[in-house]
């Protein structure tokens, strides 16, 4: 039993302007995803959360983030995506976690989805999610006391902030290797910030898995909702 996206994803993914707003694709890197258990969460606020039921392909593949530049909102990421092939997706289908039943979706519009509280999201191997959970612990006895935002990540998003030299661009994404090990996560701003988001397989009409996408809500709104 599949629940799809109610979005066709490859509109953003195809075109450089999507509703009369400019996109643009900022590459981070790749993910190391040496089980095929994916996590998809704020790390920051929930980095323990149980991975996604399917698995994907193994290896090391690209995340690439779209950057909606919106006239009132200015840039924002409206979609997040994990690329295990250059294959097009057919189909859009709703990613779940072990203890999620699409049955239990009332309506259509509906979905399962993570929290977001931190204004970030995430992909990364659950291997990779047991380095950094034990690198945060780790941290935090080191710097009692101390925010491991403010006092460590802030320096790494800065890192990638577009213009550093101004002290208004925080930066928005990381790529962060756990320290000792080959293992990594992403993180990038969430669209509007702080809220629940969606993640979908991209797929073939024969259950090929290329993709896995996070649906931040800025593009692709039914009407009445944007």
């Amino acid at each position: 039993m599949e629940k799809l996206s109610p979005s066709d994803f490859n509109i953003i993914l195809d075109n450089s302007v999507v509703e009369d707003v400019p996109v643009e694709i900022v590459h981070i890197g790749n993910l190391n995803v040496p089980t095929g258990r994916i996590v998809v969460c704020d790390p920051l606020v929930v980095p323990d959360t149980e991975p996604l039921t399917v698995t994907s392909p193994q290896g090391q593949f690209p995340v690439k983030l779209y950057m909606a530049k919106t006239p009132d909102a200015g840039d924002r990421f409206a979609l997040a995506k994990l690329e295990f092939s250059t294959q097009k997706a057919d189909k859009w289908v709703l990613a779940l976690r072990e203890d999620e039943d699409i049955a239990d979706i009332p309506e259509d519009d509906a979905f399962f989805g993570f929290p977001v509280d931190a204004g970030l999201g995430g992909f990364f191997d659950e291997q990779a999610g047991i380095a950094y959970n034990r690198f945060v612990d780790q941290w935090h006895e080191k710097n009692p006391g101390k925010n491991i935002y403010d006092d460590f990540f802030a320096a790494e998003f800065k890192k990638n902030a577009i213009n550093p030299d101004d002290p208004a661009d925080y930066g928005d994404w990381i790529n962060f290797t756990v320290p000792g090990t080959d293992l990594n996560i992403t993180m990038f701003q969430s669209g509007y910030g702080d809220g629940v988001y969606p993640a979908y397989w991209g797929m073939t009409h024969q259950n090929e898995i290329v993709s896995l996408v996070i649906d931040f809500f800025v593009l692709l709104m039914p009407e009445g909702e944007e």
